[in-house]
C-alpha cells in the first residue's frame, strides 16, 4: 500500500453525530477536504442547508466539508473510511461497504467506541470478518468531542495491525491541538475505549449520590482492573491500559461532565428513568449497551466485575442505586487486590 501524495487522498467519515462531525472538522481546518455521510435526511438537509453542525455544539463548517447520503459515491471515490457510528449500527454499515464492492487498497479506521449488543463483537473484529483484505484501524483516546472541537490540547491513538496505515493515518489527524500516538495492541485499545464507558456510568452515579472524589478514585482504580480482566482475556496486551486509550480515557470519561455515558449516570442518581435521560440526551451513550456485553464476556470467561454487574442491575433491572451500591460495598471481601 503506497500513498505518495497525500494531498490527493479522498477522505470520508460515515456518521455525522458528534465525533464524526468533530473529526470532519479538526481535518478542515488542515485543509483537508473531507465527505461527511448520514443516512439520515433530515440531518443531511440542515447541515447542508444552514452549513452547521449542531452536535457536539453549533460549529459553522468550512468549504472542505462536503455533507451527502450517496455512500456509493463515496465508497468509489475513496482512499480512507472513517467509521464514526454508534455500535450497534456498525456491522450494517460495514456490510453496506461489502454490496458496494469497497477497494481493497481502502483504509479503515473505525471511530466507534462500543461492543455490540447481540454477538459481543468489537468493531475491529467486525470489519477484519467482513472486510478481511483491507487495512484496518482503530482511533481511541480521552477525546470529549465537545473539547476536541474547542481546540484544547488533546492526545488520541490509533491502533492498527498495518503500520503503514497506521502512521498514513497519525500524520493526517494530527494537528496543532491533536497529537496523535500509535499503537499495534487493537484489541487493547479498542476493549479498553469500550468499557470504560461503562465505569463512567457508575461515575455519574458516584457524583449524583453526592460522593467525594475518594470514591471516585475507587471507582476508577477498581473499573481500571474491570477493564484489564475482560482486555486481557480478550487477547490484549496489559501495558495498554497504561495509555491515553487506557487510563486516559478512563479519567476523562469518568470526570467531565460533557461524557454522555457520566450524564446518564448522574441523571440515575437523580431519580430520572433512562428512557427519560436517553431521550434528553439525544445521542447515544454506548454504555448503555456495552454494560450488556461487558457482563456476558465476564460469564463466558468466568470473571468477577462487581462495578459491571452492579451498572447492568440499574440499568437493566431498574434497581435503586443506593441499594446497589450498598450490595456493592458490603461483599465478601478479596484476598488480593490486583485479583488477576
Amino acid at each position: 500500500m503506497q500513498y505518495k501524495n497525500k494531498k490527493n487522498l479522498n477522505i470520508s467519515i460515515l456518521g455525522a453525530g458528534s465525533w464524526g462531525g468533530t473529526l470532519a472538522c479538526l481535518l478542515s481546518k488542515k485543509g483537508i477536504s473531507v465527505n461527511l455521510w448520514t443516512p439520515n435526511k433530515e440531518e443531511y438537509l440542515a447541515i447542508k442547508n444552514t452549513k452547521t453542525l449542531t452536535k457536539p455544539k453549533k460549529y459553522k463548517i468550512n468549504k472542505n466539508i462536503h455533507i451527502t447520503m450517496d455512500l456509493k459515491s463515496v465508497v468509489d471515490n475513496s482512499n480512507i473510511l472513517v467509521i464514526a457510528v454508534p455500535t450497534n449500527a456498525f456491522k450494517d454499515v460495514i456490510n453496506k461497504l461489502k454490496v458496494l464492492k469497497i477497494k481493497k487498497n481502502v483504509i479503515l479506521l473505525s471511530a466507534t467506541k462500543g461492543i455490540t449488543t447481540d454477538d459481543h463483537k468489537r468493531p475491529s473484529k467486525i470489519m477484519k470478518e467482513v472486510l478481511p483484505n483491507n487495512p484496518i484501524a482503530v482511533l481511541s483516546g480521552p477525546n470529549i468531542a465537545l473539547d476536541v472541537i474547542s481546540n484544547t490540547p488533546i492526545i488520541s491513538v490509533i491502533a492498527s495491525k498495518n503500520i503503514k496505515a497506521a502512521k498514513l493515518l497519525q500524520e493526517m489527524f494530527s494537528s496543532e491541538y491533536f497529537r496523535i500516538y500509535t499503537n499495534n495492541d487493537v484489541i487493547g485499545v479498542e476493549s479498553a475505549g469500550a468499557l470504560k464507558n461503562v465505569i463512567a456510568i457508575a461515575a455519574g452515579i458516584s457524583d449524583g449520590l453526592g460522593f467525594s472524589i475518594s470514591t471516585k478514585a475507587a471507582l476508577i482504580s477498581r473499573g481500571l482492573i474491570e477493564i484489564a480482566k475482560v482486555t486481557v482475556k480478550e487477547g490484549g496486551k496489559p501495558k495498554t491500559l497504561l495509555s491515553a486509550a487506557g487510563i486516559g480515557d478512563l479519567i476523562a470519561t469518568c470526570c467531565s461532565t460533557n461524557s454522555r455515558n457520566y450524564r446518564v449516570g448522574y441523571a440515575l442518581a437523580k431519580g430520572k428513568k433512562l428512557e427519560t435521560i436517553l431521550k434528553e440526551l439525544g445521542q447515544v451513550a454506548e454504555g448503555v449497551e456495552t454494560v450488556k456485553s461487558m457482563v456476558s464476556l465476564a460469564k463466558k470467561y468466568k470473571l468477577d466485575l462487581p462495578i459491571a454487574n452492579s451498572v447492568y442491575k440499574v440499568l437493566v433491572h431498574g434497581k435503586n442505586t443506593k441499594s446497589v451500591l450498598k450490595d456493592l460495598m458490603n461483599r465478601p471481601l478479596i484476598g488480593h487486590e490486583l485479583d488477576f
